[in-house]
């Protein structure tokens, strides 16, 4: 997978996926709720740890800065 996320994409989906299991464990009462933030905070872990987003990939989105080394 090419990557299309850059770095500092990357640390603000981290960021608000912590803040989204925060949220899933003090509204675990409500377990719809809470399942789909966890769900949606495992999605941000993911591309921000790969660095590489489907739906950017769709959109033709790329927060990567320098194309050529791969760095932001």
């Amino acid at each position: 997978m090419q990557r299309n996320v850059g770095r500092a994409d990357a640390w603000i989906r981290g960021g608000l996926a912590v803040l989204l299991f925060g949220m899933a464990a003090i509204l675990n009462h409500l377990s719809l709720v809470s399942l789909a933030a966890a769900l949606a905070a495992l999605i941000l872990v993911g591309t921000a740890l790969t660095r590489s987003c489907p739906l950017y990939r769709v959109l033709g989105i790329d927060s990567q800065r320098d194309r050529r080394t791969g760095h932001a």
